[in-house]
């Protein structure tokens, strides 16, 4: 436990890190068409991981507790490095943990059926993330008063480096969350992620270059702390094709 607690500390603090460096102009000041997969593989791992935390819907609009059925989340990743991923190993050679952190703003609506709409941002100087995802539970456990969510989600992100690359990706997410009980709610889920990378004609000098990445699976399980009605946070650890990641949330719930 003191081992993770210490790696989440590391992750936090080396968001700055990450947001000074830029992996972005890293890419591009170190590119090599040899270089393009690995990278794109890490880079798809970061985007698509840490999406959901709960099985569960938000709903429409409840009446007790008072809900709106509206979820605004801080989302943050810190995903280790994967070996052969040679652009950032280099670009991270003289941090003592190599890993590559990223936060999104995630905003969450519930509506009728079961379903919530889910709507993805982050961005800093050369680059910028959109992305868009629905929701749907499709199982609870007991019928009744039910503790045991079952819920499956798509999206869909779109990352742009100005004049650097455009990274589009695709995920489905199974989810099984324990929800109707006090405080303290864990969760396990399985995604799995396809992505395209292009590079730039300006980075390429020649022409632009592709890569995909087939579906690669991701595992990952957390626990989610509410000792207030309108704040919970999230930890949470993950497989991630071939390395670890650690999850951290920061929710609003209206």
């Amino acid at each position: 436990m003191k081992k993770f607690l210490i790696l989440y500390i590391c992750v936090f603090v080396s968001i700055t890190q990450m947001y000074s460096q830029n992996i972005f102009n890293e890419f591009k000041e170190r590119f090599n068409k040899e270089y393009i997969g690995p990278f794109n593989k890490d880079l798809t791992g970061i985007i698509c991981s840490n999406i959901l935390n709960t099985a569960d819907n938000l709903g429409l609009f409840t009446v007790a507790p008072p809900s709106v059925g509206l979820n605004i989340k801080l989302n943050i990743v810190g995903k280790k490095i994967s070996d052969d991923n040679i652009i950032l190993n280099e670009a991270f050679k003289d941090v003592a943990v190599k890993i590559i952190p990223f936060a999104v703003v995630q905003i969450e609506k519930g509506l009728p059926l079961n379903l919530d709409i889910i709507a993805r941002y982050s961005g800093y100087e050369n680059f910028v993330l959109y992305g868009f995802g629905i929701k749907y539970k499709f199982l609870s456990l007991p019928p009744i008063v039910p503790v045991v969510n079952i819920s499956a989600a798509g999206f869909y992100n779109i990352l742009e480096a100005e004049d650097i690359l455009k990274h589009t990706s695709q995920s489905v997410n199974l989810i099984i969350s324990v929800d109707k009980i006090p405080v303290v709610r864990p969760y396990v889920l399985v995604g799995a992620d396809t992505s395209e990378l292009v590079v730039d004609k300006k980075v390429t000098t020649i022409e632009e270059i592709k890569n995909k990445l087939d579906f690669q699976l991701r595992y990952e399980l957390g626990i989610n702390f509410s000792f207030i009605p309108v704040f919970y946070f999230n930890l949470g650890y993950g497989y991630v094709y071939n390395t670890e990641e650690y999850i951290f949330n920061l929710v609003l719930k209206f």
